[in-house]
């Protein structure tokens, strides 16, 4: 493979990666619940299964909704020392039942983006407070329905989705425009 061949797959990634950011990604799950048939007659009969497939869609999050995922990141953790063969099975039961809970809230924060929070105008100024309610619904609901194969697959999306390689480089940006930077002082004071 030439350079020019390499140039073009990394082009053509890029601009793939730059399409689903922008567009961002969708999932189903398969929802099953009993309901009643509605009317008075409904009312004496008994409950009916119902599946129902649910579509989701996670879009590149504000700096709002990165840093919540980011706060939900970093709670979790995972010793790689106690997965050794001899206990594998035991500690990765433990770590499923500790971080389950919070891979699910995840990916609900990853759903709900900035629906997550209420806005309310107060005279000009936009009120925003969180619906911890809404966002324990989701999670809950994805904790019941997200198998493992699928939450690796979300993983991955939402960490392609949240963008984090620009959120990196404007960090880097802004803080190479500093005009007062600590090593130049040092350079600065030994000269």
């Amino acid at each position: 493979m030439d350079n020019n061949e390499k140039l073009e797959n990394l082009t053509r990634e890029q601009s793939e990666l730059r399409q689903m950011i922008n567009s961002g990604v969708t999932f189903d799950v398969d929802v099953t619940y009993r309901k009643r048939k509605p009317g008075l007659l409904g009312f004496f009969r008994k409950r009916e299964t119902v599946k129902e497939k649910k579509v989701f869609r996670i879009a590149e999050p504000t700096l709002s909704t990165l840093d919540r995922l980011s706060a939900l990141w970093l709670e979790m953790t995972i010793d790689e020392t106690k997965l050794n063969d001899a206990d594998y099975l035991s500690a990765a039961k433990k770590l499923a039942a500790k971080e389950a809970k919070k891979l699910a809230e995840m990916v609900a924060v990853a759903v709900l983006g900035e629906d997550y929070y209420d806005v309310t105008d107060k005279g000009g100024y936009f009120m925003r407070k969180p619906n911890e309610k809404r966002l324990s619904r989701l999670a809950s609901l994805f904790e019941h329905t997200v198998t493992p194969s699928q939450l690796l697959t979300l993983a991955i999306l939402i960490t392609n989705v949240s963008n984090l390689g620009d959120f990196i480089n404007s960090i880097r940006l802004m803080s190479a425009t500093r005009t007062s930077d600590p090593m130049t002082n040092l350079i600065e004071q030994q000269g």
